[in-house]
């Protein structure tokens, strides 16, 4: 008997999609906590909104942390009647802060990879102070 799979489409509203977009952007909860908080099914969602709604940078799925500098963080279409530049830097100085906690979690990643590497399978990986 052949078990069959039905995939459930659901549509959301623009306001709804703005709203979750805005939190996972403000960095205080991971993408997967933010999916299952919603009750949104697709992992990929959040990133085809951004797209969709006119976000000009979205994080890539990527094997390991992608390398993100200032330049390139999503920044988001404003409207012109929005003056409130105050705001804004509050919220791109809170971005900044989470990359650099990002930066600094995938920095103690690779070191304590390179020390297992060279712990358990005996892979010299750093170089050694004395060498020439």
């Amino acid at each position: 008997m052949e078990k069959i799979i039905i995939k459930e489409h659901r549509h959301y509203p623009d306001s709804f999609k703005h709203s979750v977009i805005k939190e996972y952007l403000s960095g205080e909860i991971g993408y997967r906590a933010l999916l299952k908080k919603h009750d949104i099914k697709s992992s990929g969602s959040i990133a085809r909104w951004m797209r969709q709604l006119g976000y000009t940078k979205i994080p890539e799925k990527a094997r390991y942390l992608p390398l993100i500098t200032p330049a390139s963080l999503p920044v988001k279409k404003v409207n012109k009647d929005q003056s409130s530049d105050f705001l804004s830097q509050d919220q791109r100085i809170k971005e900044l802060e989470r990359l650099l906690e990002d930066e600094q979690l995938r920095s103690e990643a690779y070191r304590r990879m390179i020390e297992i590497a060279e712990k358990e399978l005996n892979i010299p990986i750093r170089k050694k102070s004395d060498t020439r």
